[in-house]
């Protein structure tokens, strides 16, 4: 597993997020708690950018039509049919790093 870094830690303030693209891929990033949990930014209804949506706990809900996700682990709220994808990610030296399928540095 190859990981690539995508921000600094400080740019995602407690309860907040982020939006960031590695390994072709864009990715959404919460930080709950402290803890950074990153999965796939698209809601599996109409594509609306997960990462723009309202993080309440661990639970953010899509901007467009309220589709709800748990962020620790991608799961839909109601259908686990619908859930969307998580990514391991690490922090090093300040950095936010996350595992993607041959992961390549698109943006920071």
């Amino acid at each position: 597993m190859e990981f690539v870094d995508v921000c600094a830690l400080e740019s995602i303030a407690p309860g907040g997020s982020r939006a960031v693209r590695a390994g072709g891929r864009d990715i959404a990033l919460f930080n709950v708690d402290g803890t950074v949990h990153a999965i796939e930014n698209a809601c599996r209804h109409g594509g609306a950018a997960l990462a723009g949506g309202k993080l309440c706990g661990r639970i953010v809900a899509c901007p467009a039509h309220g589709w709800k996700y748990d962020v620790t682990t991608g799961a839909h709220s109601i259908a686990p049919s619908l859930s969307v994808e998580k990514f391991p990610v690490e922090i090093v030296d300040g950095r936010v790093r996350i595992a993607t399928v041959n992961a390549t540095q698109e943006s920071i």
